[in-house]
């Protein structure tokens, strides 16, 4: 409920206190008196758009502060954790609203700036206002398909028709993330399939471009290459070549060195320097007969080198990279071949999924269309008690055009005002009146599961009187035992079934005009009472006023 409320600079409204307690509360005074104000500035509170036409004449700022006790409305604590508001033990919530002449407006709850959007998410799940300039909860399809629900003892099963729509849900997700439908996998297959077939047919070798590169450069300059191996060989084994110059060498030494020992050492590096230039000649000369240009040898060289660049243009710079991305492919297909068993599993559990999820919803639409016609015979039944005898309310409950986390069902309240006019959405009612009263109907009747605490009706007794006004009076006393209830009102009736009486007036101080509010008991309630009976405070009027407390419902 809401407990507190404060407001500056709005309106006629310089500042103003209310403590506001459970159940039926009415605000009454002069017309002009400025009691909408008062459901103003609580529109405000809870998320309405805001107007720099709202600040009091002078000042440069208007604000509204409002103290609610919400640790029971259902969802509230998830949405408070969602938007990172900090919660009281006591459950409590300041909910603030400032709005500037320089168009900067803020939105704080328990101290936390939140968004317009977030701010309202918040201020709808405490107060439901229903009059002629203002918002009502009913009116939106989410509020219908609640109350629907909640009235028929429907909530436990949509419930789990939201938990079997969301699992549902949740595995097609799971086989979108595997990779789409079964043509995009195959094309896939088809694509890794080729890649991996075009390089492992390559057959290719680490070093091998560089073998293939070096022997083509030798079968290229054949000629070249044999004929410098013709020519070391006969300078190092020909006709007096260095091989026989140097055996000469040595021999010479070889004589001498009986003479001095010291030259020993020298003739042994001669003779080993013999040895290794046969060696080089011998090895030359096989290497120059080895020598063969072979064009034939030369062009498979060139093809391989070609194979070998495109495979390197395609998956990478290397051989080394194109061996690795083989490897890749072989893993991304063993990868396809387990998400195809996991896809045909999930496919499986898709559709046992989506079929509990249709009995379900086959089952909550049935007891709707049973439920639906005796809770619109109810409500019907209390707006013909409010001088609405030819009204008629029906609820609609269309099968949607695709499956929701709330069932197979559209449903809309529709209302017919008077025979032959056809039915209409509660949403397209021109008369405020109306609405109003409609509204209240359907809050009585759903008064037991509807979780908006605060309900608040701006002059819902427009245009009835009588026993209408007094049956208007005795249905909010009901709803006001299971909500607070504030109610604005120009009826005596409605004022006399309050549990608390507030009188709003303005007066004029130093050439400016206030608004200002009481709590008015006893005699000053029936003097107001009396007032609102006859215009006037006369006895017989007073004595009127004292009777209707008295049989106060």
């Amino acid at each position: 409920m809401l407990q507190e409320l404060h407001i500056e600079n709005l309106a006629l409204v310089e500042s103003l206190e209310l403590e506001l307690e459970p159940g039926l509360t009415v605000l009454t005074g002069e017309t002009g008196a400025g009691k909408s104000i008062i459901v103003d500035a609580v529109a405000l509170l809870v998320g309405a758009r805001a107007s720099m036409e709202y600040i009091r004449t002078g000042a440069e700022r208007g604000m509204v502060r409002g103290l609610f006790r919400a640790g029971d409305v259902p969802g509230l604590a998830e949405i408070l954790a969602e938007f990172g508001v900090p919660v009281e033990a006591d459950g409590s919530l300041l909910l603030s609203r400032e709005i500037t002449r320089s168009g900067r407006h803020s939105c704080r709850v328990n101290g936390r700036s939140l968004t317009l959007s977030m701010y309202q998410q918040i201020g709808q799940m405490l107060v439901d206002i229903h009059g002629q300039h203002t918002y009502q909860s009913i009116l939106r399809p989410a509020a219908q398909i609640d109350l629907l629900d909640g009235a028929a003892g429907l909530m436990d099963l949509r419930r789990r028709v939201k938990e079997l729509y969301t699992k549902w849900q949740g595995l097609l997700k799971d086989l979108n993330d595997l990779g789409g439908d079964e043509g995009a996998r195959e094309r896939q297959r088809d694509l890794l399939n080729y890649q991996y077939r075009e390089i492992d047919a390559a057959n290719l070798s680490p070093g091998e471009e560089e073998e293939l590169l070096r022997k083509r450069e030798i079968l290229k300059n054949a000629v070249r290459l044999a004929e410098g191996a013709a020519a070391v060989y006969a300078a190092l084994f020909g006709e007096d070549g260095a091989y026989d110059r140097i055996s000469r060498a040595a021999t010479i030494l070889s004589n001498i060195a009986g003479i001095d020992d010291a030259l020993k050492s020298w003739q042994s590096l001669l003779e080993t320097a013999a040895v290794q230039v046969e060696e080089v000649a011998r090895s030359i000369l096989r290497y120059q007969e080895g020598l063969e240009y072979d064009p034939a040898r030369l062009q498979e060289i060139e093809e391989r080198l070609e194979v070998i660049k495109n495979l390197k243009r395609k998956y990478g710079g290397t051989i080394e990279a194109v061996l690795q991305y083989k490897e890749q492919v072989a893993a991304a297909l063993e990868d396809l071949d387990r998400m195809s068993g996991r896809m045909a599993a999930l496919e499986k559990e898709i559709a046992a999924a989506e079929a509990e999820y249709r009995e379900a919803a086959i089952t909550l639409r049935r007891r709707r269309l049973e439920a639906a016609r005796d809770i619109a015979d109810a409500i019907t039944k209390v707006l013909q008690e409010m001088a609405m005898p030819a009204a008629r309310i029906t609820i609609d409950c269309a099968e949607a055009g695709r499956p929701g986390p709330t069932g197979l069902d559209t449903i809309t309240f529709l209302f017919q005002p008077n025979p032959g006019e056809g039915s209409r959405p509660l949403a397209q009612i021109a008369s405020g009146g109306e609405m109003a009263r409609v509204m209240l109907a359907c809050k009585s009747i759903l008064a037991e599961v509807d979780a908006i605490p605060t309900l608040i009706f701006d002059e819902i007794d427009a245009g009835i009187g009588g026993a209408a006004a007094r049956a208007v009076a005795k249905t909010l006393a009901a709803i006001s035992r299971r909500h607070q209830v504030l109610c604005v009102t120009h009826s005596a009736q409605l004022a006399g079934a309050a549990a608390h009486h507030y009188r709003v007036s303005k007066v004029v101080r130093e050439g400016r005009t206030f608004t200002q509010i009481e709590k008015i008991t006893g005699e000053a309630r029936i003097e107001e009472l009396a007032r609102l009976l006859s215009g006037e405070t006369t006895a017989i009027a007073k004595s009127h006023a004292a009777a209707l407390l008295e049989n106060n419902p």
